[in-house]
């Protein structure tokens, strides 16, 4: 090979990247761009996706970013800096700025390849706001740097995404799913009496969890407006199907005539604000003018006038407003936030925007709109959004989160299907998210295949490991999938788990179900239960499924990897980190055990009676334990995690470790519903030796059971752990440095 050089005075580089394909589609064989990587902080990512995290006392997170050049007829040793310039596009510092880059070279000033590829790595940069942000690099090989030519236009390169989110979430915040309607329902003589909002905000404090979030409260509908056919799911109606996103469902809110405005006055909660823009909205559905009132009229007038003179759907919708404000108030007292779901991809079928914005819905054959379907999922009681590029009405959806935010105090939003939401919007949306607060919460629901949400810019993900709690009772399946997880997310991923939640059954009453037949069938298993403690005449069943329900949120809670940091030598490729971080969640009633599905579209009730007495409230105490321990388990927030495989012969044993550099969590479950089983788990392979190890944790204790099973025994090998079945034991060790 040898050196060009153009006949115009131009640089080396100028034919093949500026002159040779003036119309694209460079062949690249000859000419190549691509290896786009990205590191923050110490810990490098694919461009797919790169995640940071931002916290108000400490230094802003910072990045730099790698590209790697191939030009076939200019051997890259020959190139130096002069030669060729390249620079960063970037929306995550000042709009329209330009980070350089810089080739890198060897101690005699040409490029130092990888490969046969020059290298440059950009200048690095500060991420100083939380939000969602791409890049991408562009080359110049002109000598005033006047062309320039993007490595997307040379090679199929996609532009990198960074998601920087606020430092709280990097701990991994624990959820509690709730659906308000059940919260507080009851069946009376007329029939399905709704629960409330006030009725949530006044068992916050029960609920052992750092974030609380809300299945949609919007106002549902239930028709079909051309045909006018009821077309509700069940007997109450999705919340999914929503009429009208800047009203609550009437059903969660007190009645006015039940309120009183002074009280909610004098405690800050009736604002004018929320007349003022309830009546505005009323007004332009009607074709109305009317004069809204102040709230010194709505006190003076009193309930039953004020629904007389200004009508009670108005005054539901303030109320509401105030309600739910009063949710977040004491939220926050109590060191909670509040999300909600937003709905972005459907209407109820009897929504006004199918009238005013016919545009803005995928219309079927018949020019109606289409129902929304998910694989083999059907919604017939919704009509489907045609969200993709759709401005107007991206532009419409962008605003309903801020509002009830800046209404309410909410602290971020659930995105439901967020998997099927094109990855542009889902950016613009963080970003008006975070405008709003910057220190909000945007979960992204990712029912789907690992590589379909590998790229969604959100600030929590789901890790789909309901199944395997449910059915699972080896410990290779899960090991696998989790090492699987940790490989495919951008590292630093944090992923909430459960093992149920509202679109599943409830994993307690399938574990009950199971076990007793076992035990119905097998009087030598029941016989090894018995020797456990006294049931009280509760069935050992009941108290096989408590213990496998507290097992599975111990696992969520400890089975993730915080990402190390990494030495890469310049001369080589950077590898990717890996780590996610699980945070864990339950459904509204996991605490006691509830059996009963929630099943949102139809009357069934749910038993929170059952957290107050045992063995409910038993498994109730044990989250609270949890959730106040949990926070002083730092090894379970940033440490790494070592899988021990093979060390029952059965395969019933998932044991693990998180570790840091001077500390360790030891994390033994039984999968086992029939015997004891003792391991050894090895610990030679940490980088200091440990002190004797504390147990911090013990299922069996904390339901009051009883085990012989000894404590941990120091070996040689490590240390041996005996565990009776579904017994979890998680111990803490320290460090004495070698």
């Amino acid at each position: 090979m040898t050196q060009l050089a153009s006949p115009t005075g131009q640089l080396p580089l100028y034919r093949p990247l500026h002159d040779s394909y003036p119309d694209g589609g460079y062949d690249n064989w000859r000419v190549w761009a691509g290896n786009l990587s990205i590191e923050i902080d110490g810990l490098w990512a694919s461009a797919t996706l790169s995640r940071a995290y931002l916290w108000p006392d400490r230094p802003a997170p910072r990045a730099r970013v790698r590209c790697e050049l191939f030009v076939a007829d200019v051997p890259a040793v020959s190139i130096r800096q002069e030669h060729v310039v390249a620079r960063v596009c970037t929306d995550a510092v000042d709009t329209g700025h330009r980070i350089p880059m810089q080739l890198l070279t060897g101690p005699t000033g040409v490029a130092e390849p990888c490969g046969a590829n020059m290298v440059f790595e950009s200048e690095s940069f500060a991420l100083e706001q939380t939000g969602a942000y791409t890049y991408g690099i562009e080359f110049s090989a002109d000598k005033d740097h006047v062309e320039w030519v993007s490595s997307a236009a040379i090679a199929p390169n996609q532009d990198g995404t960074i998601v920087v989110s606020p430092g709280w979430i990097a701990d991994g915040p624990t959820v509690t799913e709730v659906c308000v309607r059940k919260v507080g329902a009851r069946a009376t003589e007329s029939g399905f009496e709704s629960g409330r909002i006030l009725h949530l905000t006044a068992c916050l404090e029960q609920i052992p969890t750092d974030v609380v979030y809300l299945l949609p409260f919007f106002r549902p509908g239930y028709t079909d407006l051309k045909t006018g056919e009821d077309v509700r799911k069940g007997r109450l109606g999705s919340p999914y199907a929503v009429a009208d996103f800047y009203q609550i469902d009437p059903q969660l809110v007190t009645p006015p005539d039940q309120v009183d405005f002074f009280d909610m006055a004098a405690a800050g909660l009736l604002r004018q604000e929320d007349v003022t823009d309830v009546w505005a909205r009323f007004d332009a559905t009607s074709g109305q003018r009317t004069s809204a009132p102040k709230v010194t009229e709505l006190v003076a007038a009193g309930a039953v006038t004020a629904i007389h003179r200004w009508g009670r759907d108005r005054l539901v919708q303030v109320v509401g407003r105030s309600e739910l404000r009063q949710l977040c108030h004491r939220a926050h007292e109590l060191g909670k936030r509040v999300i909600f779901d937003l709905v972005l991809m459907q209407t109820s079928r009897d929504a006004a925007l199918i009238t005013q914005h016919p545009k803005w819905y995928a219309l079927d054959a018949a020019g109606q709109p289409k129902i929304h379907q998910i694989a083999w999922l059907v919604y017939s009681d919704v009509a489907l959004f045609d969200l993709r590029n759709n401005r107007p009405l991206q532009d419409y959806l962008l605003d309903v989160a801020p509002y009830w935010m800046a209404c309410c105090q909410l602290d971020g939003v659930r995105l439901d299907a967020s998997q099927t939401v094109d990855r542009t919007f889902l950016r613009r949306l963080k970003n008006r998210i975070q405008r709003q607060d910057p220190q909000a919460l945007v979960l992204g629901e990712t029912l789907c295949p690992l590589h379909e949400a590998v790229d969604i810019p959100v600030d929590m993900i789901y890790a789909l490991l309901v199944d395997f709690h449910r059915d699972a009772d080896q410990a290779t399946p899960l090991i696998d999938f989790l090492e699987q997880v940790h490989a495919a997310f951008a590292p630093g991923t944090v992923a909430m788990a459960y093992f149920e939640n509202h679109d599943s059954p409830r994993a307690t009453q399938i574990w009950f179900d199971r076990y007793r037949d076992a035990l119905d069938d097998d009087e030598a298993l029941a016989s090894v239960w018995r020797q456990h403690g006294s049931t009280d005449g509760i069935e050992v069943a009941m108290w096989m499924a408590l213990l496998k329900n507290l097992q599975a949120t111990l696992i969520n809670a400890t089975a993730g990897m915080w990402p190390g940091t990494q030495v890469q030598n310049t001369a080589t490729r950077p590898q990717s980190a890996q780590g996610t971080l699980l945070a864990w969640a339950i459904e509204w009633g996991s605490q006691w055990g509830e059996r009963t599905p929630t099943d949102f579209e139809n009357e069934t009730l749910l038993h929170p009676e059952a957290g107050r007495v045992a063995p409910g409230l038993v498994l109730a105490r044990a989250y609270e334990h949890l959730a106040s321990c949990y926070g002083d388990w730092k090894v379970a927030h940033r440490g790494r995690i070592y899988y021990h495989r093979d060390i029952d012969a059965d395969d019933r044993i998932l044991a693990y470790t998180r570790y840091t550099d001077s500390a360790a969590l030891v994390a033994v479950h039984n999968l086992d519903i029939h015997r004891s089983r003792r391991v050894t788990i090895p610990l030679d392979w940490l980088p200091w030796t440990p002190q004797k190890s504390d147990l911090v944790f013990d299922s069996y204790a904390q339901l009051g059971l009883t085990t012989t099973d000894a404590e941990s025994d120091p070996t040689q090998q490590g240390t041996r752990i005996g565990v009776a079945p579904l017994q979890t034991r998680l111990y803490r060790l320290s460090a004495t440095l070698s």
